[in-house]
C-alpha cells in the first residue's frame, strides 16, 4: 500500500478534493442548502467516528488512513443525488452507495491506489448503505472487514443526529415525514421479532423508525462500537422517546440482554 506519509499525503489530497468539490454544490433554496451541508456535516463526523472506533485495532497507519477515505467518501453520491432529485430517498431517485463509486470512477480519484485498494474503497462504499452486507459482493476477508467498518461509523452518526432529533421533540428537520401516532406497525414489529432487515419505505410511524433504530445494534459488527453506543447513551434516549409501548419495552429488554453477551 506504500509507506504512511504517501499514505497520509493521498488521504490529505483526497480531502482537498472532497472539500473542492462539496464546494459546489450551492443551492439556492435555503432549505436545500441546509441539506447539502448537513451530508458535508455527517462526512467529516464520520470519519471522525471511524477514527474513535479502530485507534486501538491491530491496524497499521497506512489501513487506518484508508479507512479514514473511506468515512470521508461513503456519502460522496449523496451531493449528486440531492442535486438531480432533490431528495435523499434511495428509493425514491437512486442508490446513492453506487453513485458515490460513480463519482469517485468518474473523477479518477483513486488512479494512484493498487487495484486491490481501489475494491476495498469502492465495494465498501457500494455497500455501505445496503440493508444487508452481501458477502458474495467480496473478494476476501479484507473488504468486507473494511465494509463492516463503514457500517458502523455511519451508524454511530445516524444515531448521533436522531438522538438530537428526538430530544428536540420535534419532527420540523426530518428528511423523512412519518405519523406521529402514538403505534408500531405490524408488520415492522414482526421484523423485528425475527430480526428482518427493514427498508425504510416499509415505516409508517416516527415509533416504527425509532424501533427499527434500536435493531440497528444487532447490525453492529464491533465491540468497539457497541461500547461507543453505550457510553453515548444512544438507545437508552431512543427508547425513552417512544413512550410507554409494550412493543417497545419488550424489544428493548431483548437489546439490552444481547449488550451483554457482545
Amino acid at each position: 500500500m506504500g509507506g504512511t506519509k504517501l499514505m497520509k499525503d493521498k488521504y490529505l489530497k483526497l480531502k482537498e478534493w472532497f472539500d473542492s468539490y462539496t464546494n459546489d454544490f450551492t443551492m439556492k433554496n435555503e432549505k436545500d442548502q441546509q441539506n447539502i451541508n448537513l451530508k458535508i456535516n455527517h462526512s467529516k463526523r464520520v470519519t471522525k467516528d471511524m477514527e474513535e472506533i479502530i485507534k486501538n485495532f491491530e491496524m497499521n497507519e497506512d489501513e487506518k488512513y484508508l479507512a479514514k477515505i473511506i468515512a470521508l467518501y461513503h456519502d460522496i453520491g449523496r451531493f449528486k443525488q440531492y442535486k438531480e432529485y432533490q431528495t435523499f430517498s434511495d428509493y425514491k431517485s437512486e442508490d446513492h452507495g453506487s453513485l458515490g463509486v460513480q463519482v469517485i470512477k468518474e473523477n479518477k480519484l483513486l488512479a494512484d491506489f493498487s487495484p486491490d485498494v481501489q475494491n476495498i474503497i469502492c465495494r465498501a462504499i457500494e455497500q455501505h448503505n445496503k440493508a444487508e452486507i452481501d458477502k458474495n459482493y467480496f473478494d476476501h476477508e479484507k473488504e468486507i472487514f473494511f465494509a463492516k467498518l463503514i457500517r458502523d461509523a455511519d451508524k454511530l452518526d445516524i444515531f448521533n443526529i436522531f438522538v438530537k432529533r428526538y430530544k428536540k421533540e420535534s419532527q420540523e428537520d426530518f428528511i423523512i415525514k412519518l405519523s406521529t401516532e402514538d403505534r408500531v406497525t405490524d408488520e415492522v414489529y414482526k421484523k423485528i421479532l425475527n430480526k428482518e432487515a427493514i427498508n425504510y419505505d416499509k415505516l409508517e410511524t416516527l415509533n416504527d423508525l425509532k424501533m427499527m433504530q434500536l435493531t440497528w445494534i444487532y447490525d453492529i459488527n464491533f465491540a468497539e462500537t457497541i461500547e461507543i453506543i453505550k457510553e453515548r447513551e444512544y438507545l437508552e434516549t431512543i427508547y425513552n422517546s417512544i413512550g410507554g409501548n409494550e412493543k417497545a419495552e419488550q424489544v428493548y429488554e431483548e437489546i439490552k440482554k444481547y449488550m451483554t453477551t457482545v
